[in-house]
């Protein structure tokens, strides 16, 4: 029996009142617009992208991407590509994005069941609030919280995560992240909340207990599998 026909079968993540999504690589496949406009950003700044499968770099900053794919680039040049890629995807770079299979409607049944649903992310807003509109996905939020939202930014998922659990009155009993990055189950760690890993995500974690390899399987974990449609 596998772990998801095994954590339904006990309702392991029955009573779960809150759920909290990364948003790259949980909810939406952004590569391919990531990837044009960080193409046009090196450009921008004298350099060439490097061949690589940017899905194994998506996630993080812009200025952390770009020096993993180049780890020689100047702090001057980190700060024009920064720059560029922002103009450019904020523009157009946004729209190469799709949700993954299952996610719309998936969305819609859970916030429909009763549960809160949040999201928290290193994307900026002006793309994240373009995006969920798109997607006709901007209703089912109680609150979208995006590192740039905040001056000074905030320094990472796991300050975002314990600011939204405060601010919002969120159980973190009742409650789980879910994401595809080891930043996410780090985020959900030190904040006391359940940790539900996307396989079919860009990254990778530490051994977790709670995996899914599409999105429906999360309302199946739930018991909201059966729901009406």
């Amino acid at each position: 029996m596998s772990d998801v026909q095994s954590m339904r079968k006990t309702g392991s993540l029955a009573g779960l009142r809150a759920l909290v999504f990364d948003l790259d690589g949980t909810l939406v496949d952004s590569a391919l617009g990531i990837g044009t406009s960080l193409k046009a950003a090196f450009q921008a700044a004298g350099r060439e992208i490097p061949t690589c499968n940017l899905s194994s770099v998506v996630g993080p900053p812009i200025s952390i991407i770009a020096r993993r794919l180049e780890p020689s680039l100047t702090a001057d040049e980190v700060i024009v590509i920064e720059k560029e890629f922002r103009a450019d995807y904020d523009a157009n770079g946004w729209r190469g994005a799709i949700p993954f299979d299952g996610v719309v409607e998936g969305l819609i049944r859970l916030g429909r069941a009763g549960l809160r649903l949040f999201v928290v992310t290193n994307k900026p807003r002006i793309p994240t609030e373009k995006m969920l509109e798109n997607f006709g996905l901007n209703a089912v939020f109680e609150v979208v919280l995006t590192r740039d939202m905040r001056i000074p930014k905030y320094a990472s998922k796991t300050e975002m995560l314990a600011e939204l659990i405060m601010n919002q009155g969120i159980d973190a009993a009742f409650s789980a992240m879910v994401g595809d990055t080891h930043e996410d189950q780090e985020a959900a760690r030190c904040n006391g909340v359940r940790f539900i890993y996307v396989t079919y995500g860009y990254g990778s974690v530490l051994e977790t207990d709670i995996q899914v390899e599409k999105f429906q399987a999360i309302e199946e974990l739930l018991g909201q599998g059966d729901m009406e449609q």
